[in-house]
């Protein structure tokens, strides 16, 4: 009679060759090497974002499915058994050609991507409607536009690619590419200015208190005294109202009628075509402060940032050239 020879369940294991059909769950090779990797289950777990117990428990499936144990604790230390460390160096080289894979088609697929800061006002009022050129030009760029506020943002503390401020002063660690000087001239509604008889008689001021709206201080050339004076208009003032932190409320407050204001040329400038606004008396006068692009040096480096820069340059000698 004839005796069929029956293998240990380990060796029955080993002659079970794995197939893509027949892979150990996808969850405990990866636990086995994460744990691995740091001689440590709660370390595996924390870099996993799951529970210790939870570690062990796919460790213990992965070693059912092989047939035999892949850790061993001595004196409190995770070590890798014989047959761990011949599996270690495999797996965790067939997890890195994974992620590899996956992160070269993620690149591959992705838009190339342009963040830009500007100052809130200037954001709205000059760059917005200049969208619809600068974005067709830019290719297949996705670009996002987040607005700050003020002259004294403190632009380390932002991730982005590159800024657009107007500023006086150089800030550390930035190259400043100039856009633009500007201007600032005293400016209010047509209707306003019929009301209170300011054409061309600058010194019906006077009469006006709280409706001569300010600015916010950063830049003298927004007082209301140094304006004129750079003017040349005899008149001192004893009451110049209520005092705005940012551009776009005073302009705001003018469009509505409530008064008249020093404001930036570029921020009015189509309310100065269409007739919503006009510069009843004195003459534009240059501020201090001009539009820069603020990039790092590495970032200015990248073509989405050169092209942004060569397109609002572009845009700018147009407008130079039509005025």
């Amino acid at each position: 009679m004839r005796t069929e020879f029956v293998a240990p369940a380990a060796s029955r294991a080993a002659f079970r060759l794995p197939t893509l059909s027949r892979l150990p769950p996808l969850t405990a090779l990866r636990a086995f090497v994460v744990a691995a990797r740091h001689a440590s289950f709660s370390r595996a777990a924390e870099e996993l974002h799951v529970s210790t117990a939870a570690i062990g428990q796919q460790v213990r499936i992965l070693e059912t499915h092989l047939g035999q144990p892949l850790f061993s604790r001595q004196r409190g230390e995770l070590l890798l058994t014989d047959a761990g460390s011949a599996l270690y160096p495999g797996l965790a080289d067939a997890f890195e050609t994974m992620i590899g894979s996956l992160s070269d088609l993620i690149v591959s697929n992705a838009r190339p991507q342009l963040k830009v800061l500007a100052e809130g006002c200037f954001a709205a009022r000059w760059l917005a409607p200049r969208l619809g050129s600068i974005v067709p030009a830019l290719g297949d760029v996705e670009l996002s536009i987040e607005s700050i506020e003020g002259e004294t943002v403190d632009l380390t503390h932002f991730d982005a690619d590159c800024a657009i401020v107007a500023t006086h002063a150089q800030i550390p660690g930035f190259l400043h590419e100039p856009l633009f000087a500007d201007t600032v001239s005293a400016v209010c509604t047509p209707q306003f200015a019929t009301r209170h008889g300011l054409a061309g008689e600058p010194a019906q001021l006077r009469g006006l208190g709280f409706a001569m709206l300010r600015g916010n201080g950063l830049d003298a050339a927004f007082e209301w005294a140094n304006w004129l004076r750079a003017c040349r208009i005899p008149l001192r003032l004893s009451a110049t109202g209520p005092r705005f932190s940012r551009q776009t409320a005073l302009i705001e407050a003018i469009l509505s009628g409530h008064g008249i204001g020093l404001a930036r040329h570029s921020l009015i400038s189509e309310e100065l075509k269409n007739g919503r606004l006009i510069a009843p008396f004195g003459s534009p006068q240059p501020t201090a402060s001009r539009y820069h692009l603020l990039t790092s040096p590495d970032r200015r480096r990248l073509p989405e940032v050169t092209s942004l820069l060569a397109l609002l340059r572009e845009d700018i000698r147009s407008l130079e050239a039509a005025a």
